[in-house]
């Protein structure tokens, strides 16, 4: 998928739900932030990419900042595209193929300590959500019931089995007893678990909500993997940082996301309504998650009171935290993750976070 912010008729949208909700920390997100050029003039280029396709409320930031006119207003012409994985979202920021990325920091790690010329410039999620689906008959709650088991996952070696190895060696548990099986991670393969072909497998929130609901005998748990430290924080070049031009829309690109999210957890009182609606009248998203009101009301009361924001604090939208960040550069080096000889202050800036 290939979107690009759209003149006039996303804005006017964003403006007239936003007149619905009537906050004035909505009123605010019209504010241009630094070197941006506001939402007049002629809009400046900028591409970013997602791990996955915007198929899931993951990714609500960015489709929001589309869908309401956000980039628009804080100057920008958004190309945003989805590439398979995070190895091949950082590779794109890289290679200079695209401005900006998110990835977790299980995947950004390792690139950041092999040299690559990359830097952290905002935390978009601060903690991991995906969760273990099972069943009643044997329950995975922990990474003990998981030993001598088959876990089903979307990939092999990728974010979701590196978060299963750093929970197995945190608990104490031989990551060889778990078997691994790459499987469609939807709410079908949920007969796997039933016919006992796996013992549970990792799904993401919105999945794990709608799996639920529609199968009395299922269990859902963090199962551990939500203590393993991996947040996300958004990745651009160092030469991108340093370009006079690039350097300001990058900030700006931020403020809109950081507008985007302010506005979904304002709608929260609304039960998301306004939002809800936007994203499903802009006619670019579609999945099954969006169209089911329960299921989109539990996945944003999460991600709007434990992801995007500090789950400590409540609020922090965007802030980059040094102490969790080297936290988990220890963390990871304790389990041969990343060799752990390097100073990982110096992948993180606050220099490009806006300050409007």
């Amino acid at each position: 998928m290939s979107l690009r912010t759209r003149n006039g008729a996303a804005r006017r949208l964003r403006q007239t739900t936003a007149a619905v909700i009537a906050t004035a920390a909505l009123a605010l997100t019209g504010c241009a932030a630094d070197g941006a050029g506001g939402g007049e003039g002629e809009l400046q280029p900028l591409s970013a990419v997602t791990f996955l396709p915007l198929e899931s409320f993951t990714f609500t930031p960015e489709m929001v900042a589309y869908a309401g006119g956000f980039f628009e207003d804080h100057g920008l012409d958004v190309d945003l595209q989805a590439v398979q994985g995070s190895a091949a979202a950082i590779q794109a920021v890289i290679s200079g193929a695209t401005d900006v990325t998110r990835a977790s920091t299980i995947d950004s790690m390792p690139p950041f300590e092999q040299g690559q010329p990359l830097l952290a410039v905002g935390t978009m999620a601060h903690k991991s959500n995906i969760r273990v689906a099972s069943a009643a008959s044997h329950p995975i709650e922990d990474g003990a019931s998981m030993a001598g088991q088959t876990i089903g996952m979307g990939s092999i070696g990728g974010t979701s089995e590196k978060a299963l190895d750093l929970m197995l060696h945190a608990e104490g548990v031989d990551p060889d007893s778990v078997t691994r099986q790459s499987v469609p991670v939807t709410g079908a393969t949920f007969e796997l678990v039933k016919q006992g072909q796996l013992a549970g497998y990792i799904v993401s929130l919105d999945t794990s909500i709608a799996i639920a609901q529609q199968n009395e005998d299922a269990v859902i748990d963090a199962a551990g993997l939500d203590e393993v430290p991996d947040f996300q924080t958004w990745l651009v070049s160092e030469e991108t940082a340093a370009d006079p031009e690039k350097g300001p829309r990058v900030t700006a690109f931020m403020a809109a996301i950081r507008d985007a999210v302010q506005f979904v957890i304002d709608d929260a009182p609304n039960d998301y309504v306004n939002v809800l609606e936007m994203l499903r009248e802009s006619g670019e998203f579609q999945f099954a998650a969006l169209d089911d009101d329960a299921i989109a009301k539990e996945a944003l009361d999460f991600y709007t009171t434990e992801t995007w924001v500090n789950p400590e604090t409540g609020g922090d939208i965007l802030v980059n935290d040094q102490e969790k960040w080297a936290a988990a550069y220890e963390s990871y080096a304790g389990t041969g993750l990343v060799e752990g000889s390097h100073d990982p202050s110096a992948w993180m800036t606050d220099d490009l976070l806006p300050t409007e």
